[in-house]
């Protein structure tokens, strides 16, 4: 399922401007769920995905970390190495992380619902998803 999701345009926020801060489309790619049971009878959950980030046309290097509705990390922050030209057809990218999960019991999905973008200088703003994206 592919959950892509438009954050922002440019680097100008409601609230204020982030100088050279990462401007980022966020979705879920490659989901896979899949249970596996030995021969003692325990079985195992394990859930794969990719996060994908596209930096925006005209947004700047630094990092992005996804959060959930109280604003803690879901995950290690992902840096963005360089500006997509404002010329740019196209967002930059990909930026990929991927994730397999193995549990002994289903997992229960985490909501990321937006980000916190930081530029290269140390600016940061904390940014909406337009929808939430699942994660485990």
């Amino acid at each position: 399922m592919l959950a892509l999701l438009v954050s922002g345009c440019g680097n100008f926020f409601e609230g204020g401007v982030i100088f050279g801060g990462p401007t980022v489309l966020v979705s879920r790619e490659n989901f896979s769920f899949s249970t596996e049971t030995d021969q003692n009878n325990n079985t195992t959950y394990t859930y794969r995905y990719d996060i994908v980030l596209y930096a925006l046309p005209g947004s700047g290097a630094g990092s992005v970390v996804l959060l959930d509705a109280q604003d803690n990390p879901l995950d290690a922050p992902f840096l963005i190495p360089q500006a997509c030209p404002p010329s740019s057809a196209d967002p930059c990218g990909p930026y990929t992380r991927t994730y397999e999960k193995k549990a002994a019991t289903p997992l229960s999905p985490v909501q990321a619902v937006k980000y916190r973008t930081t530029s290269a200088n140390g600016q940061s703003k904390v940014v909406p998803l337009p929808a939430p994206i699942a994660l485990y």
